[in-house]
């Protein structure tokens, strides 16, 4: 039975969809808080071949799938629907991860819901653009104005769609993301930024708050939701029951409110006022360099939304100097967005992704390149390097041979005439060379999933003829203190042996140690466990029962997944006052999870012991 199958089997017995109050996962089981546990089918649950037991514990009904929970969870999300109102918990990204994945996975959390209205409006705003340009309709009319409304109102309000989307990301209050959205969005700071004539409200006569027009921005809404999500989580903690209801939003929504307003909002508008600086100095030193440095960040100044600080340095060249050299790079990263979402589609795997990519590319040659990088790059992150690189070298080449334009015009396939002139064949090659190398980049760089399980297979298959000659015959203690059978562990999935042959120590000290040499395949987000493959033997070290509840509290990580241990080498660091004081026992438990390929598992010490000594033997059948 596939996964799928089973998910949906899963769901059923616990009630449907309906009963998920929240639900997520730790190293090996899925857990479950329901709206009413009389509908829970537990011993159909405990029939299901991928089902190794299951527990109660506090307000949680846990299924315990093993080490391969996450492919379930997976599933469990995809079937409980992203968008439902259960505020099911996203942890499809609880892996650690480098700032950069780290980065692209929230702006794509965050941009992935409203792909859908940018991409729509987006479409409307560049066949505007085209009629426009064809002298079927002008700015003046009644029809413009009214198209205008239709294209024009998500991008202008961009803050309440990002709003809400950011609360999901950050877990925090919806309505109260809005409510920041609509701070900074209030006409009374919109048409002051317009006036220009003031550029400080004074708060109770001695704070100044700076006036900003915030229409169409991206980074003030993101960090001001970011903050609020840590305001209303600590407000939350300090104020009695019986007040939250009122006090805890009235307090949250105005700390958060002039947070946004006095530190984080006027941080992403000077970030992107410092960018034009820069590059408008670039050009004064040299335009090929201006090229490689307005190309290599125009990509990503559009994903923070950043680019309109390009705008205001465009049309001051067009004053006063009567051309810019910096629109016709704006169109390159157009192209090389445009090339990179082409070869996405391409390599895309289902008919849903060709249609979100397919359309994102007729979007970006009207102009619009949000969806191409909301909805497309932003999943295939090697795509948005190639598209970055594409952009920095056809940026280079145009600004050394000096193409330009003698009046402003967007970035789109209708502003090609415009170029018409000394300039332009050097125009072309660059469009040409910018879309070639995006799109070829990418689609060399872009594996598909089928080709990476191939790999991973090949050499899974290669490790296990090494692992058969390094297996260990003993595994040492995890830590030190008093070891505790298997029978007499806490927790019956662990004393039953549901996840394997196991044992366990009560630990005198923090300090978690390596049974073994091996590799790290995986660690918990919230560090409670780490899964280590030595040899033929896969190990599977908890620390403490119903830990994950601490969400990584008292934890602290010694490795990396992936990194190469040896036998007594520090893994973790634990703090066991913590751990008491969060009411769970602090037991170390050692499993051996492929029991099934072992003839022999069984303890090799009892009483007391020191982490490093024999623990555990092991003899394969």
């Amino acid at each position: 039975m596939e996964i799928k199958e089973r998910i949906k089997q899963i769901l059923q017995y616990v009630g449907g969809k309906e009963n998920v109050k929240n639900a997520w996962h730790c190293i090996t089981r899925l857990r479950f808080e329901l709206k009413d546990k009389e509908k829970i089918d537990v011993e159909a649950i405990k029939k299901m071949d991928c089902v190794l037991g299951t527990a109660f514990a506090k307000e949680q009904f846990q299924i315990v799938i093993g080490v391969g929970v996450e492919k379930y969870y997976e599933e469990l999300v995809e079937q409980l629907g992203i968008d439902a109102n259960a505020p099911v918990e996203a942890a499809l990204d609880e892996k650690k991860k480098d700032f950069v994945t780290w980065f692209m996975d929230v702006v794509s959390g965050i941009f992935g819901p409203v792909v859908p209205a940018i991409a729509g409006a987006g479409m409307i705003k560049g066949l505007m653009g085209g009629l426009v340009a064809l002298g079927v309709i002008t700015n003046t009319t009644d029809t413009y104005k009214v198209i205008d409304m239709l294209a024009s109102g998500v991008f202008n309000f961009l803050p309440f769609f990002l709003a809400v989307s950011a609360a999901k990301k950050f877990r925090t209050s919806e309505y109260l993301a809005v409510a920041i959205a609509a701070i900074i969005m209030y006409p009374t700071m919109i048409e002051a930024a317009q006036a220009g004539e003031i550029s400080a409200f004074m708060l109770f006569g001695m704070i100044p708050v700076p006036v900003f027009n915030y229409s169409s921005s991206v980074i003030p809404i993101i960090f001001g939701v970011w903050g609020l999500s840590y305001i209303h989580k600590w407000v939350d903690k300090i104020i009695p029951s019986a007040a939250k209801t009122v006090v805890v939003p009235t307090i949250t929504l105005f700390i958060a409110g002039l947070f946004t307003l006095l530190v984080v909002g006027p941080v992403g508008i000077y970030c992107g006022k410092g960018l034009a600086w820069i590059i408008g100095s670039l050009f004064s030193v040299s335009p090929t360099l201006a090229g490689i440095v307005m190309g290599a960040i125009r990509p990503i100044s559009i994903l923070v939304g950043m680019h309109h600080a390009m705008t205001p340095v465009a049309l001051e060249n067009f004053s006063t100097l009567g051309y810019d050299q910096l629109m016709p790079m704006m169109f390159i990263a157009n192209l090389a967005i445009v090339g990179a979402a082409a070869a996405c589609y391409f390599k895309a795997d289902t008919q849903r992704e060709k249609q979100i990519a397919g359309s994102s590319v007729i979007s970006g040659i009207l102009g619009i390149t949000e969806p191409a990088l909301f909805g497309v790059l932003t999943k295939y992150k090697k795509a948005f390097i190639a598209a970055t690189v594409a952009s920095t070298v056809g940026s280079a080449f145009i600004g050394t041979f000096g193409v330009r334009l003698f009046g402003y015009i967007t970035s789109s396939i209708f502003s090609i005439p415009a170029y018409i002139g000394p300039w332009f064949g050097y125009a072309a090659i660059g469009w040409v060379m910018t879309l070639a190398i995006s799109f070829g980049l990418a689609y060399v760089l872009i594996r598909k999933p089928e080709d990476e399980k191939e790999e991973k297979s090949q050499v899974r298959k290669e490790a296990d003829v090494q692992d058969e000659q390094k297996s260990p015959s003993e595994l040492s203690a995890p830590a030190a203190g008093k070891v505790i059978p298997m029978q007499e562990i806490q927790d019956p999935v662990f004393s039953e042996g549901a996840l394997g042959e196991c044992i366990g120590v009560d630990p005198v000290d923090g300090k978690i140690v390596a049974p073994a040499d091996g590799k790290i395949m995986h660690l918990a987000d919230t560090l409670h466990a780490v899964g280590i493959q030595a040899g033929s033997v896969e190990i599977l070290i908890h620390v403490g029962i119903d830990t994950v509840d601490m969400n990584g509290e008292g934890f602290q990580s010694k490795v990396k997944e992936g990194q190469s241990v040896q036998r007594g080498q520090e893994l973790l660091h634990v703090d066991l006052q913590k751990i008491k004081e969060a009411g769970h026992p602090a037991t170390v438990i050692m499993i051996v999870t492929n029991t099934e390929d072992f003839q022999i598992i069984e303890p090799a010490a009892h009483g007391n012991i020191k982490a490093g000594e024999p623990l555990m033997k092991v003899k394969m059948g």
